[in-house]
């Protein structure tokens, strides 16, 4: 299968493109290299057998000139966003230009080439925030952060193209990521790299907020069994094991080998939602379990890969000003 990654030097987007390699399937791998991507998120063998270029899809004009000079494309993953919500919430005028601006690009390419597909990789901050339960896919969007909007914005422009211009788009919803090569900025490689740099750990207001947590490489195979398969709907929750951020941060400085004083809190996130959680029961059904391991042993070989990997954690935190 021809398969285009949009944002594939980044966390996840990485993570899917090596184990679409490994699949077999043949890679187009676009990125406009921001502070979160890294030339060392793919292996050299990858490398050298993918076509990559350094580009940015909310860049109409040169997005269409390297698409039309490429093959047709069985599918395109999009992983190519602005994350960070704390970024969103200082300016969000990038977070429209690479979230929803970069996927209606995207869209245009689906209208005029109908044999390819898309899948939108969206995030569970779409639905907002919820006391009790869990969404299903059928809740309605709600999102409270410019972040979380921009997502929200980027699926609706995927389901008006669909009825539109009949193009095959699929979303999923995911719940929080963590592992290997994750950006500095993102909460778990914060608190490991304060650990290993002998500073305090900073959680946000009470750390009483919750969320659902993914181990990045399960949720690159949930998404290659959308890519391979059949799927029979057009939005999917993917979820994880939900806890608060302090019960996070509590195993995580057990592992690190802390004690819980060098937990601090510090002043809350602006309208920082207060708890996440999606029923992924439709995906299960159709594709079947999404976590391999327990997110103790997970959360292990994460904090294991940054003691291994400082160089990388730190080039990583040396970009964070960009």
């Amino acid at each position: 299968m021809r398969i285009l990654v949009t944002g594939g030097f980044g966390f996840i987007g990485s993570e899917f493109s090596s184990l679409a390699h490994k699949s077999g399937h043949h890679l187009t791998i676009i990125d406009k290299m921001t502070y979160a991507a890294d030339t060392e998120n793919l292996s050299p063998e990858l490398k050298s057998k993918a076509c990559i270029s350094n580009l940015d899809i909310s860049d109409s004009k040169t997005l269409t000139e390297f698409l039309s000079a490429q093959e047709s494309f069985d599918y395109i993953v999009n992983f190519a966003a602005e994350s960070h919500v704390d970024r969103s919430i200082k300016n969000g005028v990038v977070f429209v230009n690479s979230n929803v601006l970069g996927t209606v690009n995207l869209l245009e390419y689906l209208k005029n080439h109908p044999e390819t597909k898309m899948l939108q990789v969206s995030t569970d901050e779409v639905y907002g925030s919820i006391d009790q339960g869990s969404w299903n896919e059928d809740f309605p969007l709600s999102p409270r952060s410019p972040y979380s909007s921009s997502k929200a914005s980027a699926e609706l422009f995927c389901l008006s193209y669909q009825t539109t211009h009949n193009v095959k788009v699929v979303i999923t919803r995911c719940a929080n990521n963590f592992g290997p090569r994750q950006s500095a900025e993102k909460l778990i490689p914060t608190i490991i790299s304060s650990v290993l740099d002998g500073r305090k750990i900073p959680i946000y207001g009470d750390g009483h907020n919750r969320r659902e947590w993914i181990y990045v490489a399960d949720h690159a195979a949930a998404l290659l069994r959308i890519v391979e398969g059949n799927p029979k709907h057009v939005v999917y929750n993917i979820g994880g094991t939900e806890m608060t951020n302090l019960e996070l941060a509590a195993q995580l400085v057990q592992i690190l080998g802390v004690p819980q004083s060098e937990i601090v809190h510090v002043t809350d996130r602006l309208g920082h939602d207060k708890r996440y959680s999606v029923n992924h029961s439709r995906f299960v059904l159709e594709f079947g379990k999404i976590q391999n391991d327990e997110i103790a042993s997970s959360l292990i070989n994460t904090v294991d890969w940054y003691k291994s990997n400082l160089e990388w954690l730190h080039r990583s935190q040396s970009r964070l000003s960009v």
